[in-house]
């Protein structure tokens, strides 16, 4: 009886063991404790996002606080091919301030007076391809991450004298290239991977810059062999500047500084 049942393991793990060689899945998803950096502005200095100031010469403050979120990604590893790794992020600002004020914002006057409800969303989703480089002990991969931000900014409040929501969204079809790098290694003898990485888009003054750190740890199950399973932890930072110019583009307009950062924490799968 032990003998077959020992065969049909073996027949099983076969093909299985076959499609590790061929392509391999890493996986995560999990939850994201964020907060605001208290120097983020919007709107070329109009808007203090964290603070609360309320009357008087901008900044204004909109008393914004960066909500949780969740995280989920998948890494696709062909051979020859490059490798694909697909990531949505959940990244909200909420706030909430009684102001008053008069200000030109992106060239159309604007009058508010008493409770103004803000949001600002960054969730995005993002496209990497990358190549790894053939180096023992440390793997090192680089390429290129397409984002698309799929939120924009909205407030509501007593806007020029009536009960109304102004909303501005990120253009569909903006998609934002950046230049992508991560290294990862193993601790002989624990079992942890520890790793980073970092997507940027510097240009001048202006940039977008969202790095991570983490470490992964897989639980010894009888089920490795086909697919592993764990848990992930880390810090990420994510920051959006805009300056007075971008390339040959007026953006005083735009100027802005948003800084989000904190700690995650997940689950994590290798097949």
């Amino acid at each position: 009886m032990n003998k077959w049942i020992v065969s049909a393991v073996m027949v099983l793990a076969v093909p299985a063991a076959s499609a590790k060689v061929l392509m391999s899945i890493d996986a995560g998803a999990g939850y994201n404790l964020s907060s605001l950096a208290d120097d983020s502005t919007f709107i070329d200095g109009t808007f203090d996002l964290v603070g609360t100031q309320a009357t008087g010469a901008a900044p204004f403050g909109l008393g914004m606080e960066a909500k949780n979120g969740f995280y989920g990604w998948a890494k696709i590893s062909l051979p020859i091919l490059p490798d694909v790794k697909l990531k949505f992020e959940n990244l909200v600002l909420d706030g909430s301030n009684t102001v008053t004020f008069t200000e030109s914002i992106l060239g159309e006057e604007f009058a508010a007076s008493g409770k103004v409800d803000s949001s600002l969303d960054l969730t995005h989703v993002d496209l990497g391809l990358t190549i790894g480089l053939p180096i023992p002990v440390v793997d090192i991969d680089l390429g290129v991450n397409f984002r698309a931000l799929l939120g924009g900014f909205s407030a509501t409040g007593v806007i020029n004298g009536t009960q109304q929501t102004k909303e501005v969204l990120f253009p569909s079809a903006t998609i934002i290239p950046m230049a992508y790098v991560s290294a990862a290694a193993t601790i002989p003898g624990v079992g942890v991977k520890l790793g980073g990485e970092l997507s940027t888009l510097p240009l001048g003054d202006s940039n977008i810059t969202d790095w991570n750190i983490k470490g992964t740890w897989f639980a010894p199950l009888p089920t490795s062999m086909l697919v592993k399973v764990g848990v992930e932890a880390g810090y990420r930072s994510f920051n959006l500047t805009i300056a007075d110019k971008v390339g040959w583009l007026d953006t005083s307009d735009f100027q802005s500084n948003v800084t989000v950062a904190g700690f995650f924490v997940g689950a994590a799968m290798h097949f």
